[in-house]
């Protein structure tokens, strides 16, 4: 079942505090958590942790200073991880379904972990960090203004690999998603030389491997959740490459869409009826990352051949590979079937790649190596608010 989570008041908004976490309301699936900035901008979220996602974000809405208080997503998670090793030796392991993010694997973090942030339990453990950090530049031309973000991160240990998942959000509304890899090499000297790299003193293989990031992010624009629209944007490049034509489409029925670095593609996810104070329809973008790993498909798997893919939601639909309800099909692939995604409530899958060819730095340790994306506000406010 899906909730809402009713508008508050600016007065009621104002009495909170900078930073709060209240005990779970009819509204929220979960905790509830606000972050207020000095300038006002407030972020509102509701979030649990699920024995197979781990961290899971609900009911994530946006106020940007003397502006409408307005809903941004309505569930988002990382789907699915699949991992998988360059000699194929062994089959790819689902991390999500088969072992899970949660549960025994979500690590109870210490002051430690934690040294400049705040601390928050779920299931009497705390698993949560809570952090303030610089941000640098929110614009600087004849004057500058710093900005800040506010970041909630969890960590899980699955085997040797250590996954923390980081969500960012910004005074401006943009939001990062991020899930950082570290742990211990997977396996060392069980390769030859063509599947990875000499690693440590006595010059062992250490096995180089792929994972594949599936996020899942449910779009509920504002107050109502059936009423969104998906538009691609592309910007092509004339043939004497020196002008870029900027074409706008809709993508009317569900599908699957691949980057395409050439034209600089995008997508805008827009509210069919929501508009800001100078009339534009509200809506925020997907701003891809690592174009260069966009293509990547480990097998010929029909579910990794694309790196977006836009359904209407059905709540069988949870995991993005290796999808426990039969009826709602196994993976995205099988999501796919036609369906008319104008003015619905719309999913977004997007699907990232991060491809470990082990160095000697990683003997010991693997370094955190960070994969991320951002959600950003186009036309969410009339102008700039800050």
């Amino acid at each position: 079942m899906k909730y809402l989570i009713s508008s508050l008041t600016l007065i009621s908004l104002m009495a909170w505090q900078s930073l709060a976490m209240a005990a779970p309301t009819s509204h929220c699936q979960g905790e509830e958590m606000s972050k207020r900035f000095a300038s006002g901008a407030l972020w509102e979220f509701c979030w649990t942790i699920k024995d197979q996602e781990g961290l899971v974000l609900s009911q994530v809405h946006y106020q940007a200073p003397g502006t409408a208080y307005r809903r941004v997503l309505g569930e988002a998670s990382l789907s699915q991880i699949e991992a998988s090793f360059d000699d194929a030796a062994v089959d790819p392991k689902f991390i999500t379904t088969e072992l899970g993010l949660g549960g025994n694997n979500i690590l109870t973090q210490t002051a430690q972990d934690c040294p400049t942030g705040t601390l928050y339990a779920w299931n009497g453990r705390q698993v949560l960090c809570a952090t303030m950090h610089k941000a640098g530049y929110l614009y600087k031309y004849t004057s500058q203004r710093q900005t800040e973000r506010f970041e909630i991160i969890t960590s899980s240990q699955v085997g040797p690999r250590n996954y923390s998942l980081r969500w960012s959000f910004y005074e401006n509304g943009t939001i990062e998603p991020a899930i950082g890899l570290s742990g211990i090499l997977p396996a060392v000297g069980e390769s030859t030389a063509q599947y990875g790299w000499p690693v440590g003193a006595n010059g062992e293989i250490g096995s180089s491997f792929m994972d594949h990031y599936l996020w899942r992010l449910d779009f509920d624009l504002d107050e109502i959740a059936n009423d969104d629209v998906v538009e691609e944007i592309n910007s092509t490049p004339t043939p004497d490459r020196l002008r870029k034509t900027k074409t706008l489409e809709l993508v009317g029925q569900e599908t699957a869409r691949s980057l395409n670095p050439e034209t600089k593609r995008f997508w805008r996810i827009r509210d069919s009826v929501a508009r800001n104070a100078a009339g534009k329809f509200i809506s925020y973008e997907l701003v891809p990352s690592h174009y260069d790993q966009s293509r990547t498909n480990h097998r010929n798997q029909a579910w990794l051949q694309n790196d977006l893919y836009f359904t209407a939601y059905q709540s069988c639909e949870r995991f993005a590979a290796n999808n426990p309800t039969a009826t709602c099909g196994d993976n995205i692939a099988q999501f796919i079937s036609g369906q008319n995604i104008n003015r619905q409530d719309l999913v977004v899958w997007y699907k990232q790649n991060q491809h470990y060819l082990p160095r000697s730095e990683d003997s010991n340790r693997m370094s955190t190596r960070w994969s991320s994306f951002k959600l950003l506000p186009r036309d969410w406010n009339a102008q700039n608010p800050f």
